[in-house]
């Protein structure tokens, strides 16, 4: 049976040819797509590095200097920032609040690209560290309840930038060829600034801007007078989200010439951070559904079309004795071997690819080996079902056709 398949197969030749093509061709853009699916969600991960549980966010403004509403300061002691010391002591009053702490560019979910890099002697050799500086008081390490890679509760780091100290993040992959724990406890320099002595303190679990990118490298430093803060971050106690929000009026969110404005749940920059993949993810899932719809309309048409030609074939084998099952059997056998022609080329192909493919230099994070060939598992498990599928429907009405009706004009 298996050695007349097979001659009848080399008969067809033609035939068998552009179906195998068509077969490779598929498979390489399933796999594509497929293995985008699954690099977006390797990377989809909750960040490890803060506690989000609720947690309001917003922003902090002051009235310009030249703006009509401006309130004059009566002393020399009172400023912007005695105005946020004031509003922050009156948030922090609120019965609803936990902690409060004020930073720029402090809160996850934020696409700046402010980099700094840091210089450090280790050794014998100059190493280097770029990162996304994050300014910040220590009462946003204690908010967001920060954790350091050697078990550094968020008190013990807060009390690192009390004391002027510089915090490094992990991360997923490095620019440079040296590994950045070896700096804690170390002094570093900024940038070309050899005069500007920080001391790295920790490192702690990285900061991601979005779920959906690699852990980003970033340096955390403690903000000075000129840093006024733009962001705020309020932690409410447990389940306590709702009264506060109701509970805040006008004057809570002001004092002076400065105010807070914009108090969100943290969850409503982690939706808008994620608003652009989120649509791109939607995109691609229809774009995907259509392209597979497509090409199994495109298998049931042919195989619809080769079953057709093979009626008196079919009609003839039943008079012979053989069964549905039989005849179901001998047409997915034939499918299953011009796929099993497809898969040696889809493999050799990517067996060439995978090894020699810079994958992280081009999208900036490492995917696994294993994720690329279980995406190519994937397809071919894929392509066999619409095989399966596509044989099955013009298969199951061929067999119906009574053999005597069929073979009348033989």
């Amino acid at each position: 049976m298996k050695r007349k398949l097979i001659q009848q197969m080399r008969s067809e030749w033609r035939s068998n040819l552009w179906m195998t093509v068509e077969l490779v061709i598929v498979g390489f853009v399933l796999w594509g797509v497929f293995t985008v699916f699954a690099g977006i969600e390797y990377l989809h991960k909750e960040p490890v590095s803060v506690d989000f549980t609720d947690i309001y966010y917003g922003n902090i403004g002051s009235i310009p200097k030249d703006a009509n509403n401006r309130k004059a300061y009566e002393d020399s002691l009172h400023n912007e920032w005695t105005d946020l010391e004031n509003l922050l002591s009156n948030l922090k009053s609120n019965p609803y609040v936990e902690n409060i702490g004020t930073g720029n560019n402090a809160i996850p979910y934020n696409f700046n690209y402010s980099g700094v890099q840091l210089n450090a002697r280790i050794g014998d050799s100059i190493q280097h560290y770029m990162g996304n500086r994050r300014v910040m008081d220590p009462d946003m390490v204690r908010t967001l309840r920060m954790k350091g890679i050697n078990g550094e509760s968020s008190e013990q780091l807060a009390q690192m930038l009390e004391e002027g100290k510089t915090l490094i993040s992990t991360y997923d992959r490095s620019y440079y060829d040296n590994d950045p724990k070896q700096w804690v406890g170390h002094e570093a320099w900024v940038g070309a600034d050899s005069a500007m002595i920080v001391e790295i303190g920790a490192m702690i679990e990285g900061i991601r801007r979005s779920d959906y990118e690699p852990v980003f490298n970033g340096v955390l430093v403690c903000y000075y007078k000129n840093w006024f803060p733009y962001e705020i971050a309020i932690r409410v106690k447990p389940g306590k989200g709702e009264e506060f929000m109701a509970s805040l009026k006008g004057d809570d969110l002001e004092f002076g010439n400065v105010y807070a404005s914009n108090i969100r749940s943290i969850e409503k920059r982690k939706d808008e951070a994620h608003l652009d993949i989120h649509n791109l993810l939607r995109n691609l899932t229809a774009c995907a559904a259509f392209v597979m719809i497509a090409v199994f309309l495109g298998f049931l048409g042919s195989f619809w079309y080769r079953t057709q030609q093979r009626v008196p074939e079919i009609a003839l084998r039943k008079v012979n004795g053989a069964t549905n099952t039989d005849l179901f059997r001998r047409l997915v056998s034939e499918g299953l071997v011009l796929l099993g022609v497809a898969s040696v080329i889809i493999l050799g192909t990517a067996a060439v690819l995978i090894p020699q493919v810079d994958i992280a230099g081009s999208i900036g994070f490492e995917v696994p080996k294993i994720l690329l060939w279980g995406m190519v598992a994937v397809t071919l498990g894929v392509l066999a079902l619409m095989i399966v599928g596509g044989i099955w429907l013009p298969a199951r009405k061929a067999m119906k056709i009574n053999p005597a009706e069929a073979l009348k004009d033989q």
